[in-house]
């Protein structure tokens, strides 16, 4: 699977007058960031008329920037007229079971439409007409830098502001490894009016969401045979504190850095699914048990779900998983 060049996409995207893009399911920052930061571009510079949708709602944190004014919320891809667009952009969609709020399924790509799918997965699987999938670029927006530095946009204030947010947020402000190309792309959007003080405020919490993660700390447990932590969060807890599917995916990020694991899984139970996510701080591939268990994601960063099913059930599943995969540094 090959990837199509920067010039090759762009070249597509001029010809087009309506392109319709959609925030993946349970969206955050990176998702956000780059899609609008596309949709800027799209219709300041090529004219087109650019229809942007998510069903799942924004955590909290986000909804304070200008620019999320300019997504459709509560309106699914799948329900998008394929008719009155001439393609469809998919950003930072690693896999077509992550792309539609609503069905919180496999997305089922349309026919009768040009796709072009840009990401940064590793669980890609090149589902689009055209694609670029870049597994080295720590977030969508690290790659969009080096998309529109290639094709020479203008960067103003606007524009880098909406992928110094994305970059900040999926690096977790650049506490991961291999961080330094993002606080060299970080430094050239700031340079060019990226407003970091504004995307610093995404680091301020609501109480509500600091009570899920005490219920994570407290629901912890911890394997140390194998430095392993594992946590829950049951519907009645996320009800009462009036999380959003989006809100629920950001403890994973609070538990990741407690030193007495090297990897931590968390289990999110939603309304029709159980959510999984697997983080690691010390080099310990996750992402090979998220395949194990149907999913995918980063050697550092990886997801899965489960039909619904009890909470212990689940835990049960994630301790078989990483004793039949077993542990792999990188």
């Amino acid at each position: 699977m090959n990837n199509n060049g920067f010039h090759e996409i762009f070249n597509k995207l001029k010809g087009c007058k309506n392109i319709a893009m959609t925030l993946h399911a349970m969206p955050d920052g990176d998702s956000l960031g780059s899609c609008t930061a596309m949709k800027y571009f799209l219709e300041r510079d090529l004219k087109c008329n650019v229809e942007l949708v998510s069903y799942d709602k924004l955590p909290e944190n986000l909804i304070d920037f200008s620019f999320v004014n300019e997504v459709k919320f509560g309106k699914d891809i799948s329900e998008v007229k394929t008719e009155d667009f001439d393609a469809i952009l998919f950003l930072d969609c690693g896999s077509v079971s992550n792309i539609s709020g609503k069905l919180k399924k496999e997305f089922n790509l349309p026919k009768n439409i040009f796709i072009i799918n840009m990401d940064h997965h590793a669980t890609n699987v090149f589902y689009g007409n055209m694609n670029y999938v870049d597994t080295k670029a720590l977030s969508a927006c690290s790659f969009l830098v080096n998309f529109f530095k290639e094709i020479k946009v203008k960067f103003d204030a606007e524009l880098a502001t909406r992928l110094l947010l994305g970059i900040c947020t999926d690096t977790m402000f650049f506490t991961i490894d291999n961080s330094i190309q993002a606080l060299k792309d970080a430094d050239f959007l700031i340079s060019n009016g990226g407003d970091y003080a504004k995307v610093l405020e995404v680091l301020s919490l609501p109480l509500r969401i600091e009570k899920f993660y005490a219920i994570l700390i407290n629901n912890l447990k911890i394997h140390k045979d194998i430095k392993f932590g594992i946590s829950f969060v049951n519907r009645k807890d996320i009800d009462e504190l009036k999380l959003s599917d989006a809100e629920t995916r950001l403890g994973i990020n609070k538990l990741q850095y407690i030193s007495d694991f090297d990897f931590v899984c968390t289990l999110t139970e939603l309304k029709d699914i159980i959510k999984g996510s697997f983080r690691s701080n010390r080099k310990i591939d996750v992402s090979l048990f998220a395949k194990e268990l149907g999913g995918g994601g980063h050697k550092l960063a990886a997801a899965f779900t489960f039909p619904k099913i009890s909470i212990e059930k689940a835990q049960e599943k994630v301790l078989e998983a990483i004793n039949k995969v077993g542990i792999h540094k990188i």
